[in-house]
């Protein structure tokens, strides 16, 4: 994450072009030490970061506990001069590790987070960015029917243009949520898409600085069956824009994780942002609290969610009514009706990115799915589900990077403006590293077979040139087989094609010279021989691509073996409990001795995993980030780059 600094660096060539510095102020560092936070948290932590214009960035922080937002603006000739400064509250969190997003709509500012040093008061607030004086509007304050411990993770605008407005019509925020409907029962997370009109303006009087339009409704993404999986625990999204002839099939991809103890599944879902806006408007909706009462004919007119030509002029006992029912009964389904890859291992998903409708030699048109994981690994993966001609399998493995041992933060994919696929890359963000990655490493597969077996939307084996390469352009001495990757009947060669081993092929990757190892990098890797060890295989080493099935057989062994060890727990706790009267019990040995006393000075420590998973929020693609790195060092920058 990045911490009192901004980088600006060029894709094209990979160099860091210039940067622009904000630490916090001495007294307000020394105010957040006082306030009992370590002293690594106490910095500013970019947290929003946006163009408003060709000229202007908007940078807000965390600031050591006291959020700030700056405009900068691009000189002729020279850097970014500051241009004003405000109070970033509601935009950017305090906490660095707190979970939020945002979106720049022009002036407005849209942005999920909280808004006190404790973050106990999380809201969804848009505001002038432009007005220093603009207060905006937000979610009911302390109202867990709005928001309930939300973990934020994406937002964006609709592609459904309304003509009478001559706008787009609606943002959709997604979160996760402790949820509220059961209150009865334990604690359950469930994720969420909350929609709001981009013309709310807010209610009359009582209400004029809140929603009036905010709803939302529950994403199911799960294993279909008789007892259905759930993977209830969104982590990341990214928005496919395909073209205007395809606007009504766009979808939202996104990666999911299971809930359960023991359980390490993570889940790709998609969900057809169509169908999404037909439940937004056809729903039933039920109501958040315990009450139950029929809405009056009046609030009926006026369907909760719906667009107001001028809120500000609805009727307070209408605007009380729709402020009860803000959930919608039907869930959002994926579009699949199951999730195209499940995968299992002791990483888990943590970023997505989409290639869209890359053009195969057959015809199809796939999209090309890349992955980060908390363990560093970048999976790409094809979208095999929708094609008429696969009946099975709904996605394929394609390959496996493992770039570092840390944290996939972010990815972005880049495409050139030449069009060349060779020319397109993806950009990977840690902590402290910044990479750019091929799309595609077809030169690795050295056969005819191989090439084929890849099944790589991007990839090809060129008959003349004997060689594997990217397809940019079609050529009749292409070869290709995205469906099944069956080689026999493609390749004359196959019975002498060479098969490697996908788990010992190993790679050696050189970036050296545009590694930048100035004084402010990590000096470790400045003394690095300008390469660098990256394994390419066909599998993950840590974790499987798994079918429905195997999550099915996996929750079996799980409950057999805790039926087991609760008998066994069982049998034991009877054993120590109950010994048959003035016998000595056999299983003495069992109980408990005597709880030592501790004092201020011998009192043990608890080490507690946090389950607040940093989130960067870059516009339009704000993705989850896993832990920060808790060192204590101050963290710098590395650009580096992987060449095919």
């Amino acid at each position: 994450m990045m911490k009192d600094i901004v980088y600006n660096i060029s894709i094209e060539s990979f160099v860091e072009v210039q940067w622009i510095k904000w630490p916090s102020q001495d007294n307000v560092v020394k105010e957040c030490l006082m306030k009992g936070k370590p002293k690594i948290q106490c910095h500013n932590y970019i947290r929003v970061l946006a163009k408003n214009s060709n000229s202007k960035i908007l940078i807000c922080g965390t600031n050591a506990f006291k959020p700030m937002c700056r405009m900068y603006e691009r000189e002729k000739f020279s850097g970014y001069r500051l241009d004003f400064e405000f109070s970033g509250l509601g935009i950017a969190p305090y906490d660095p590790d707190h979970n939020s997003t945002f979106l720049l709509d022009n002036d407005l500012l849209y942005a999920g987070t909280v808004s006190d040093f404790t973050g106990a008061d999380p809201l969804i607030h848009r505001r002038n960015v432009t007005n220093v004086n603009d207060r905006g509007i937000r979610t009911e304050r302390n109202d867990i029917k709005y928001l309930n411990e939300p973990q934020f993770v994406g937002i964006f605008k609709d592609n459904k243009f309304c003509k009478a407005r001559h706008s787009f019509q609606h943002v959709y925020i997604w979160l996760r949520e402790q949820a509220v409907q059961y209150e009865n029962c334990a604690k359950a997370i469930h994720s969420r898409v909350v929609r709001l009109c981009r013309s709310d303006n807010g209610g009359p009087q009582l209400y004029a600085n809140e929603w009036t339009s905010f709803v939302k409704a529950t994403l199911n993404c799960s294993v279909p069956g008789d007892y259905p999986f759930y993977f209830d625990q969104i982590e990341a999204i990214t928005v496919v824009p395909y073209s205007k002839e395809q606007a009504s099939t766009s979808v939202v991809y996104a990666v999911f994780r299971s809930p359960l103890a023991g359980i390490s599944s993570s889940a790709i879902c998609v969900f057809n942002l169509t169908h999404m806006s037909d439940v937004f408007e056809n729903s039933t909706y039920g109501r958040s609290d315990s009450t139950s009462r029929q809405l009056s004919e009046e609030t009926l007119k006026f369907r909760p969610g719906k667009c107001a030509n001028d809120s500000r002029s609805l009727k307070e006992n209408m605007i009380a009514s729709l402020r009860a029912n803000l959930i919608l009964d039907d869930s959002i389904q994926n579009h699949f009706n199951s999730p195209i890859s499940i995968y299992s291992g002791s990483d888990r998903f943590t970023q997505i990115a989409v290639d869209p409708q890359v053009l195969a030699l057959d015809g199809h048109c796939y999209d090309v799915i890349f992955i980060g994981t908390d363990g560093g690994n970048i999976l790409k993966i094809v979208n095999l589900a929708g094609i008429s001609d696969v009946k099975m399998q709904t996605s394929y493995h394609i390959y496996t990077v493992e770039t570092m041992n840390a944290p996939i933060r972010n990815l972005m994919l880049y495409h050139a403006n030449s069009g060349y696929v060779d020319d397109h890359y993806l950009i990977v963000v840690s902590d402290n590293t910044v990479w750019r990655i091929p799309i595609a490493y077809c030169g690795r597969s050295h056969s005819c077979a191989d090439c084929i077996s890849l099944r790589d939307p991007h990839c090809a084996w060129d008959s003349q040139l004997e060689q594997c390469v990217v397809v940019n352009e079609h050529s009749g001495h292409y070869k290709q087989n995205i469906l099944e990757g069956h080689s026999d009947e493609i390749c004359l060669d196959a019975s002498f094609s060479r098969v490697l081993s996908p788990e010992k092929e190993e790679t050696t990757v050189k970036y050296g010279e545009i590694c930048l190892c100035e004084d402010k990098k990590p000096p470790e890797l400045c003394a690095m021989a300008g390469t660098a060890f990256s394994k390419i295989s066909t599998e993950s080493a840590r974790s499987t691509l798994s079918d429905r099935n195997s999550i099915i057989f996996l929750c079996i062994g799980v409950a057999v073996l805790a039926l087991l060890f609760g008998f066994l727990m069982g049998s034991l706790y009877s054993c120590w409990k109950m010994p048959p009267k003035d016998q000595v019990s056999p299983c003495g040995s069992f109980r408990q001795p005597p709880q030592p006393v501790y004092n201020g000075n011998n009192m043990p420590q608890y080490l507690v995993n946090s389950s607040n998973n940093v989130i960067n929020a870059y516009e339009m693609t704000p993705k989850f980030l896993g832990r920060n790195s808790r060192d204590g060092t101050p963290v710098s920058l590395t650009v580096c780059v992987f060449f095919g």
